[in-house]
């Protein structure tokens, strides 16, 4: 009711501010969609989207239904949500929010890209090169976790050459500068060790050693 309301409201306030000569002009048609403006993206494919939104236009801005704009553009790569504002009388702003790719899998030849919460995108891009490297099994499914992990003790992803995840649910940390850091699959014991690897990481007593096993319970093995 409330929206029926301010419709005709505006309506009115509209034509009284306003003058047409209703013979010549067709005021249902001054509210219909002409353009649309997209905001907020760095890696969606805006061509693309534009041209799903064609359908919409010569639509009544009023009656046109949001959650069918943003349903024609959900299933583009990078979009994770989007916002919809009507400009009165003809535009459509809409902003999307895309998946922060933080990852890339490699599977076998293919090279997918990984978002911090599991989302994989086929259609990779090679703007994205210098992201660590994923190997193993379903690895979209227990990456996030693991991400937020080194998010919380702040691991400098940008040291990481590739992450390797075994089925023992556990993971290897190859590091751009050569070493190696072997995880226990015992998950409470992971964020503990990767903040003593941090700790050791800049002692010079420990530059020698090339790989740091944390798999033995309260153990570090250096090799």
């Amino acid at each position: 009711m409330k929206k029926k309301f301010f419709f005709w409201l505006f309506l009115f306030i509209f034509l009284t501010t306003f003058y047409f000569d209703l013979s010549k002009t067709n005021v249902l048609e001054f509210f219909t969609i002409k353009n649309f403006e997209i905001k907020n993206t760095e890696n969606t494919d805006i061509d693309l989207a534009y041209s799903k939104l064609e359908k919409f236009k010569n639509n009544n801005i009023f009656l046109i239904n949001n959650d069918e704009i943003a349903s024609s553009i959900t299933d583009l790569d990078f979009v994770s949500d989007i916002g919809i504002k009507k400009i009165y009388p003809d535009k459509i702003e809409i902003s999307i929010n895309e998946h922060k790719i933080v990852a890339v899998i490699s599977n076998k030849e293919n090279k997918y890209m990984l978002s911090k919460e599991g989302h994989i995108i086929k259609n990779y891009n090679d703007k994205f090169n210098s992201l660590p490297l994923i190997y193993g099994k379903n690895t979209e499914n227990y990456f996030p976790y693991f991400y937020k992990l080194l998010n919380d003790i702040n691991f400098n992803l940008n040291k990481i050459k590739y992450l390797k995840y075994f089925e023992s649910n556990r993971w290897d940390i190859f590091l751009k500068d050569g070493k190696l850091i072997k995880l226990s699959s015992d998950e409470s014991e992971i964020k503990e060790s990767l903040a003593d690897f941090i700790a050791v990481y800049s002692d010079k007593k420990f530059e020698q050693y090339k790989i740091f096993d944390f798999r033995v319970k309260n153990q570090l093995i250096l090799k």
